[in-house]
């Protein structure tokens, strides 16, 4: 086992035992993160993942907050913006829902990205010390923080794993992170991927507490080069771009689909995902996008690496995994990971009931 494969056993192996829950595993691998499974009744509707209770101000009153690390990231990277987030409240299991709060960017990356930093600081010096995540515990205990989102700003985010169908084959769609990114810079990812947030100012429209509606506006920014818009006039800007034109068609027609695969919570952030599925079974969509001399060509956003799209079949794990570098899971943050799978199994699964 390659030594970069030990490490992360390692790592699993501690934060396993820290929380005591069931790990998400895949071709013998566990992964340091753990998954909430919708009904089947919301798989074919991801709003329903959310708690109508809108989403107020979360209080600040943070465990711990690494300065240190967030000024570091502010130096490194002087284009990252502090921008409002959803943040994690309380996750319920039965219905599956995520009730939510407002925290800000910065926030976060003080509070649960500086998990992850130190959990990794720790791996590479070999002792396995976490004095930040010891004194989040003596306050809230690690069982608690499964499913509460108490004393740090758990930004809740959203992988999209899209499917499209090219007419020979389905594939998936994954590219890698570009260093402008504050966290996973260089890894690979799905696209799109995001921080769950409203666009407009102080959450003066209640309708972007949507998974749909954030999903939609990221499609545009990721795979169709949208400018990204701070505090847009309306909170639905975008919906005349043509590309979201077509995509919302198919949706409403079936040849689209957009499903819920799960919530993946990562234990090296304490982070909320809200995994789903974006499946494209009509093979005009992928004609078009990729003609050269399309209205609605494909170009991907800043955050990602220029030249590293990746579109690998997902008939059979081997034939995906054959696309990408060796242990795939190394160079692919934790929840991405689950989403990928969660989503080429749900994926499998409606095209084999569309055929």
């Amino acid at each position: 086992m390659p030594t970069a494969n030990k490490h992360y056993k390692t790592m699993t192996d501690y934060l396993q035992r820290l929380y005591g829950c069931e790990l998400f595993a895949r071709r013998g691998v566990a992964h340091p993160v753990t998954v909430y499974f919708p009904s089947a009744a919301q798989v074919h509707d991801v709003d329903s993942l959310l708690d109508p209770w809108l989403p107020k101000a979360e209080a600040r009153d943070f465990a711990f907050y690494d300065y240190s690390y967030l000024h570091d990231l502010q130096n490194s990277k002087p284009a990252l913006y502090n921008g409002p987030t959803f943040t994690l409240k309380h996750i319920r299991e039965n219905p599956l829902q995520l009730r939510g709060a407002i925290g800000c960017y910065f926030d976060m990356l003080a509070t649960c990205a500086a998990l992850e930093r130190e959990t990794r600081a720790a791996l590479a010096d070999g002792s396995m010390r976490a004095p930040a995540r010891a004194t989040y515990h003596r306050l809230l205990r690690p069982q608690d923080a499964l499913s509460r989102g108490d004393q740090r700003s758990a930004a809740i985010g959203i992988s999209t794993l899209t499917v499209f169908n090219d007419g020979d084959d389905y594939r998936a769609i994954l590219a890698r992170r570009s260093q402008s990114t504050a966290i996973d810079s260089n890894m690979f990812h799905l696209l799109p991927a995001m921080v769950f947030q409203q666009t407009t100012a102080d959450f003066s429209d209640r309708r972007e507490w949507s998974v749909k509606h954030q999903i939609l506006r990221e499609v545009l920014e990721e795979l169709f080069g949208l400018p990204e818009e701070i505090n847009p006039p309306q909170w639905d800007f975008f919906y005349c771009h043509p590309a979201l034109q077509v995509l919302l068609d198919l949706l409403e027609t079936g040849k689209a689909q957009l499903c819920a695969t799960g919530i993946v919570l990562n234990l090296l952030t304490l982070r909320p995902e809200i995994s789903t599925l974006l499946l494209i079974h009509d093979p005009a969509w992928y004609a078009r996008v990729s003609d050269r001399q399309s209205d609605m060509p494909l170009a991907t956003a800043d955050e990602t690496l220029e030249d590293s799209l990746v579109m690998a079949p997902i008939a059979s794990d081997e034939s995906f995994l054959s696309r990408f570098p060796p242990d795939l899971h190394l160079i692919m943050p934790a929840q991405a990971t689950a989403a990928l799978w969660l989503g080429i199994d749900r994926a499998r699964r409606e095209i084999n009931c569309a055929g």
